[in-house]
């Protein structure tokens, strides 16, 4: 088959969007088929392994609108302030968080008016044209289009109906049925009348968790595909032989951290109730960019000691650090909006093998799947992870803190997910040339 993807990010951007479609463009490619991508390439850190050709990869330009609301407030305040205030805007509001000043209120209805279907509209202006372009010379059989962000599902749409192409959409996240959209009351409203008129052509959706897909299937009434983010077993290092016994216990996060949401004071609050001897032996090592929510939680337990922050690594290396640590922390919001949410990082913990320490919502889909598997421990109570760290710190400095069964991760690997998604887009393009063969001439045409 000849695929397009549409995806804002690819890599070697290394952001988690573009993990997902950087490995399905590796595996549609090793299969045979002729893959090209539609992107951008914008983030500082570019670490993220570019798997296919960068001749089939087309790097579109992209610039963002300078708001005159900005312009002004940069000349009043200078930029340092208002980068550092747009950069608070960006993290999801939280439960009790002080009202908004008025130029953020305004600022974020301003917003939400000029960028619709969100912040990367603009990406609208160069992404079509160099779609059509790239269509035109290369005609593929379908479209792929990963979000968010929902302006490249806007593209694919666009440039499947100018095309008469069948086109697929994958939500990475939920669009208005995100459990935290952001946008103003009077945007989801909007959002609710554009998702379905944007999707109403799609000729397949897909998401990450079956509790998202059932929420699409409701709100579209079409059949949803799950395909799991998955692991790729060959980003990973040799497993170690064996664990050696030791008198520190490793304990991992990576990822980033929302105050009030992916909280850790659960975990400091256990690490508070450990003796004096035995507190000293916790290391817990954060690999995010949120170091003083961190901290600050830390301090208020008062075992900052124990706690460090340390900056982003490469993708791989990353993958490395979690196989060495003796235990890796997941964090999600424990309220129930959470229910849903399967992130990626849980599919790469499962397969380093290591046990897992899951706070957040206890009757949601990632923590059913660490309990399911066995994989680890699910609370959000300091008593039972205080329980839990004594014994995994025994297990520790007997040797005894071997890696997981590789059951554990059993059929969650990219290719087993990816599989299906092929299988969909089979489905898909040879519907598309039964039903041209059942038409006469001039409209089989139409559709070609």
């Amino acid at each position: 088959m000849k695929i397009l993807i549409v995806s804002f990010a690819f890599p070697p951007s290394n952001v988690i969007g573009a993990v997902r479609v950087g490995k399905l463009a590796r595996y549609l490619d090793r299969r045979g088929h002729d893959v090209r991508v539609l992107t951008t390439d914008l983030v500082e850190d570019r670490s993220l392994p570019l798997e296919i050709s960068r001749e089939r990869v087309f790097y579109t330009e992209y610039r963002q609108r300078r708001h005159w609301i900005d312009r002004m407030v940069r000349m009043l305040r200078g930029r340092t302030a208002v980068a550092a205030e747009d950069r608070r805007e960006d993290v999801p509001p939280q439960d009790g968080a002080p009202a908004r000043s008025l130029r953020q209120t305004f600022r974020r209805h301003y917003f939400g008016l000029m960028h619709i279907p969100d912040m990367r509209a603009d990406w609208l202006r160069t992404a079509i044209p160099a779609g059509r372009r790239l269509i035109s010379e290369w005609k593929p059989e379908i479209i792929f289009a990963s979000a968010p962000p929902n302006t490249g599902l806007m593209v694919a749409s666009r440039l499947a109906r100018t095309h008469k192409l069948p086109w697929v959409a994958d939500f990475r996240d939920l669009w208005v049925d995100n459990p935290y959209y952001s946008e103003p009351g009077w945007r989801k409203r909007f959002d609710a009348i554009l998702e379905p008129r944007i999707l109403r052509s799609a000729a397949g959706l897909v998401t990450v968790s079956p509790i998202w897909a059932e929420q699409l299937r409701r709100r579209h009434r079409k059949d949803v595909t799950v395909v799991y983010n998955g692991y790729a077993e060959e980003d990973f290092p040799p497993l170690a032989p064996r664990v050696d016994p030791g008198e520190i216990l490793t304990i991992r996060y990576m990822g980033s951290i929302y105050r009030g949401f992916r909280d850790p004071a659960a975990l400091f609050s256990a690490i508070a109730l450990l003796p004096d001897q035995l507190r000293t032996r916790i290391n817990v090592e954060f690999f995010s960019d949120a170091g003083d929510a961190v901290l600050d939680a830390a301090a208020a337990h008062r075992v900052e000691n124990v706690v460090a922050v340390k900056p982003r690594v490469p993708y791989r290396r990353a993958l490395a650090l979690q196989m060495e640590a003796d235990v890796l922390l997941l964090l999600q919001s424990s309220d129930q909006r959470d229910e849903g949410n399967l992130p990626a990082k849980l599919f790469e913990y499962l397969y380093a093998r290591r046990p897992i320490l899951f706070i957040g919502y206890e009757r949601g889909v990632a923590a059913r799947l660490v309990i399911e598997r066995r994989a680890g421990l699910v609370s959000n109570s300091p008593a039972q992870i205080h329980d839990q760290l004594k014994r995994w710190f025994e297990d520790k400095r007997a040797g005894r803190l071997e890696r997981l069964d590789p059951s554990v991760s059993l059929g969650l690997g990219r290719d087993d997910q990816y599989a299906k998604l092929e299988h969909l887009f089979e489905e898909i393009v040879e519907g598309q040339v039964s039903t041209a063969d059942r038409l006469p001439l001039g409209e089989a045409r139409a559709i070609n």
